[in-house]
Order: C-alpha cells, then structure tokens, then sequence
C-alpha cells in the first residue's frame, strides 16, 4: 500500500530549471551598495534564507547573468563548500534576484510538487545525507554537479487526483520567514521509502 502512495522522479523530471550563475568580474569589490541581489551560499540555510552578506549587482552586471534570474518559490540549493547541501526557498521580495555559483536554483514543475515540500524534504536527513554523500565524492572539493542533481531521486506522495502534493501549495515566503516548524510537523514524509541514485 505504501508503494502506491509513493512515486520515484529524478529532479529533472520535477523541475522546469536546474542551474548556478557566476561571480561577476572583479568579485567582491564589484558589488554595488544596492541593486538587484546577489545570493550566495552564505545566504541560504536549511531553517531559511539569511539576508546578512546580500550582495547586489548593477542593471549591466545582472543583465550578464539574466540566465540564472531567481523566480518566486525557487528552491536554492548550496552546491559547492563546506556549506554543501543546504537549501531553502527564496524569499518572494528578493526576486528577480540572482545566484552566483555556487548555488543552484531548482524550479519545480507545480503540477508535480510543491517547491516548499522539496525543500523540506531535501533537508531531511535521509535526502541531506544523500546530497552530502554526492558533495564528498568530488576529487578535489566538495561539489555537486548540475548532472547529480538532474539524477537525483526523490519519493514523492503520489495520488491520481492530486499530484504530488500539488494540493500544499501555500503563500510565498516573506525575508522575516526564517524557520517552517509548523510545515514540517504537518506535512506527510517519505522517511520509509526507499531512494536510488
């Protein structure tokens, strides 16, 4: 019974986007005092989204990075360092951000999941162990590849009627949102099936 409750999709099956921007040119010292936002790893945690260190880009550096524009119930995902597998949804009120990269965006098909239930299942430990396990198997730094992340598996609440939790979609996530304690008490988890990668 719980099989039939529960379906298999690899991310890219689930997601309309999958993908990391870049540094702009002259790093550090080429952010701007305000502009369009830049997120980096240093922003996105597992109990949500940290404003502290928020870069920002001007109209010219942003343009360069127009294929990596942050749309609302994006799913980020740390995909490079120490701070490897961490995720988070972005806040409504930071779009059309970008993302530098070392973080992915993962935009997810609605029909198909809730962007929020991925993210929270994401940093469950049996998913976060599994992202960690890709992140360590680089040969020279902790890295997840755009491909690993395409191949992903994840279990999924499925119903004929009601896809894959399509029916939990909420309201986007304010900058003050910093913890989802009631969503993970009350949204079902997959903790009993089983995931290939």
């Amino acid at each position: 019974m719980l099989k039939k409750m529960y379906k298999e999709y690899r991310l890219k099956d689930i997601t309309t986007k999958i993908g990391s921007g870049a540094t702009p040119k002259g790093g550090h010292e080429s952010y701007q005092e305000e502009g369009i936002p830049l997120i980096r790893s240093l922003n996105v945690y597992d109990d949500g989204f940290r404003t502290s260190g928020l870069a920002y880009l001007d109209d010219q550096q942003a343009k360069k990075l127009s294929n990596v524009t942050v749309q609302e119930n994006d799913v980020l995902l740390n995909i490079t360092g120490a701070s490897v597998a961490r995720c988070c949804i972005v806040p409504s009120d930071l779009v059309p951000a970008r993302v530098n990269q070392h973080v992915s965006i993962i935009r997810v098909k609605p029909e198909l999941v809730d962007s929020k239930f991925l993210s929270i299942l994401l940093t469950s430990k049996k998913y976060k162990d599994l992202l960690l396990h890709h992140g360590e198997s680089g040969s020279t730094r902790q890295a997840i590849t755009k491909l690993q992340l395409e191949e992903f598996v994840v279990s999924l609440p499925h119903s004929p009627n009601k896809p894959a939790l399509s029916r939990f979609s909420m309201k986007p996530l304010p900058t003050s949102a910093k913890r989802l304690p009631t969503l993970k008490r009350t949204l079902p988890t997959p903790a009993s099936c089983s995931t290939a990668i």
